[in-house]
């Protein structure tokens, strides 16, 4: 069941038999769509949401925890005419770094960078920040602000939130990067989110 607002996320327990250990959000994602259901990330914009990445501690079997429920994210990216789907669970980057086209956040974090801060993994939507061109002096001065996540509202960015989000591009296509792995280019992206669709296991 998706998080309330309000109401506890989570439940304390042990880490279960089937735990899968993730060195990062990519492979999360694919151990999700292959039906995983208990997952451990060493790293990642998550555990930056989560507070813990100063926590070392590699959770093993039957270690006290804290079992989080996560959504997942069904991705589709198209382009002209040709399409391919894929889960994510954390991120979905339209554009490059120096030049950011539009941002999909499960946990609020891309990098250090608090963009979302009304973003929760757990809440049955996916959040999305679209970017206005601006100078690169702007640019920078927007993601000082967002070390702190007090950049919004600000008219250089667009917020989207819903079950389904989707980007077109009204200037060719954009490259895509999904939880840390390039994926070409695009001219639309869709996301929808599965609700619940795993649980991450934290160390307490």
């Amino acid at each position: 069941m998706t998080i309330e607002k309000g109401q506890p996320w989570g439940t304390e327990g042990f880490a279960p038999h089937d735990l899968m250990l993730a060195r990062d959000e990519e492979a999360a994602a694919r151990a999700v769509s292959r039906g995983t259901r208990h997952v451990a990330l060493r790293r990642g914009e998550l555990v930056s949401a989560l507070g813990l990445g100063g926590n070392k501690h590699v959770l093993r079997v039957g270690d006290s925890c804290r079992l989080l429920p996560f959504d997942a994210y069904e991705v589709t990216v198209r382009r002209r005419g040709w399409s391919e789907s894929t889960i994510a669970v954390s991120t979905v980057l339209i554009g490059t770094w120096r030049q950011p086209t539009w941002w999909f956040t499960a946990g609020g974090f891309v990098g250090s960078l608090n963009a979302a801060p009304n973003s929760h993994p757990n809440d049955g939507r996916a959040d999305a920040l679209e970017w206005s061109r601006v100078s690169v002096r702007e640019m920078l001065a927007i993601r000082r602000r967002m070390h702190l996540g007090d950049h919004l509202p600000h008219p250089a960015l667009h917020t989207t939130r819903g079950s389904t989000i989707n980007w077109q591009s009204t200037h060719g296509t954009r490259p895509v990067t999904i939880d840390g792995r390039r994926w070409g280019r695009a001219d639309h992206v869709s996301i929808t989110v599965r609700p619940d669709a795993f649980v991450l296991c934290t160390p307490n």
